[in-house]
């Protein structure tokens, strides 16, 4: 099993055909998986990740997504109007 920390990628949505890519690279620009989507529920939960969860890693041998670990209600803080 090898976990590839995540450093970059390429997402694209075909309009004509509704069909979605994802490829992700390394920190040295190789290129660690090129997903076909058809579901695009799928490439939205996918593409949501890259943009907004660091660090990321990639298991090429169970082909999973997974985030680094972070404590249990992190998240963006938001400013409250009237708070």
């Amino acid at each position: 099993m090898a976990n590839i920390l995540v450093a970059s990628y390429y997402s694209r949505w075909d309009l004509k055909n509704h069909k979605g890519r994802i490829a992700m690279y390394d920190s040295g620009n190789q290129l660690i998986e090129n997903h076909s989507f058809s579901d695009p529920a799928e490439f939205q939960a996918v593409a949501s990740m890259l943009r907004n969860e660091k660090p990321l890693w990639y298991d090429t041998e169970a082909s999973h997504l997974r985030t680094g670990s972070e404590p249990v209600g992190e998240g963006e803080s938001r400013v409250h109007e009237g708070a």
